[in-house]
């Protein structure tokens, strides 16, 4: 198969979870001998001959739409005879649909789309984005949740493909880990990863963090570990300050995916504090890697955690509510060990990255065999 992937912003310029999953499938897609051409603002060598980074450049034109209309126009008119199917990433309202709109249009290349959520807000403009998805030849949704909304707007049958990525575990210990990220080795931490933003619930973790209170806090050896970043990390920053919470929360700040690992090794708890979420791979990944995870009782979060079973659920936005469900399982080390073991073998027996990219492939070839057909 020949594969164009248009993803401006990818791994490992940016660390989302879109951009991280794209990267993988590239690799992966390119490693099983198919040709990618990969759109993207970031120069990379992949170090692999099956894949073809396009640069795509943000500064011919002031806007970004139509930069990135005239970039990607421009070099799908060269590539026109060579691809056979274009994979286009969508969140909401993203700029892609002019380009591909175009493409459609002037040159006949099939498109799959494959929808990531980023909130599942109204289209903008309505008409443009109906239509780029009436020219889809198929439409992917990563959560029931997403596939529910868009066969909704587009009156159309969607496909559910998880976003998986190849998880691993890391192989230093937890307390050689805990000296190198700077926590002392009784500390019991507490680790939320993603952008830190409203529709993550950062401040909802925080306040229930909070509410636990300094005694408790401090009794029990708490630490709070923010990893990534995001708009909404000095507010959180000031309210830890006028807290004298210091000492309680760290935040670590983007890494590289390739450290996760050591990440999730380090912590003894994760939470998943989300208004809203499409499949989580953060909370996938703790999971696999055998932490007990507390996370909202939203779509996205409550088809993976089962409640009392393999994870606690809080209701949403409720810093008192999952407040006490952290006091729950910090409490109760014997809560913590069972929810991790049935976490860990529900996240490795049901989450698989082959499955996921076995049937992106089979996909594909459907997609080209009926253009072929038609053509």
């Amino acid at each position: 198969m020949r594969i164009a992937i248009i993803s401006p912003n990818i791994y490992p310029c940016s660390s989302g979870g879109v951009e991280i999953f794209n990267y993988y499938l590239v690799k992966e897609l390119a490693a099983r001998g198919h040709k990618i051409w990969v759109f993207t603002w970031l120069n990379h060598d992949w170090k692999n001959d099956n894949i073809i980074n396009v640069k795509l450049s943000k500064r011919l034109l002031l806007l970004v739409t139509p930069s990135i209309t005239f970039h990607i126009l421009l070099i799908l008119k060269k590539l026109k005879q060579e691809i056979d199917v274009i994979h286009v990433p969508y969140t909401s309202n993203t700029h892609l649909v002019y380009p591909l709109n175009l493409a459609k249009k002037f040159y006949n290349i099939p498109y799959v789309v494959s929808i990531h959520g980023g909130g599942m807000y109204k289209w903008k403009p309505k008409i443009i984005h109906k239509l780029f998805f009436d020219n889809a030849s198929d439409i992917i949704a990563v959560s029931e949740i997403i596939k529910n909304e868009y066969e909704k707007r587009t009156r159309r049958k969607i496909k559910i493909i998880l976003p998986l990525i190849p998880f691993s575990e890391s192989k230093f210990l937890k307390n050689d880990l805990k000296n190198k990220y700077r926590f002392n080795s009784n500390d019991m931490i507490i680790l939320t990863l993603g952008t830190i933003k409203k529709i993550k619930g950062s401040d909802v973790l925080l306040d229930a963090f909070f509410n636990l209170g300094k005694e408790y806090i401090k009794a029990k050896n708490l630490k709070l570990l923010y990893v990534g970043d995001g708009i909404m990390r000095n507010e959180l920053e000031k309210k830890i300050n006028q807290q004298c919470f210091n000492e309680y929360v760290k935040f670590l700040g983007e890494i590289p995916y390739e450290k996760v690992p050591e990440i999730y090794k380090l912590a003894d708890i994760y939470v998943i504090p989300s208004l809203f979420e499409g499949t989580p791979k953060s909370l996938l990944e703790a999971m696999f890697n055998g932490l007990p995870s507390i996370g909202s009782d939203t779509n996205g979060i409550n088809n993976v955690i089962a409640d009392k079973s393999n994870g606690l659920l809080f209701k949403v936005a409720d810093k008192i509510d999952l407040s006490l469900k952290l006091k729950k399982i910090i409490d109760n080390e014997s809560l913590r060990d069972t929810l991790g073991k049935n976490a860990l073998n529900f996240s490795r027996e049901k989450y698989k990255f082959e499955k996921t990219v076995a049937e992106f492939i089979e996909i594909y070839k459907s997609i080209s065999k009926k253009n072929k057909i038609s053509t």
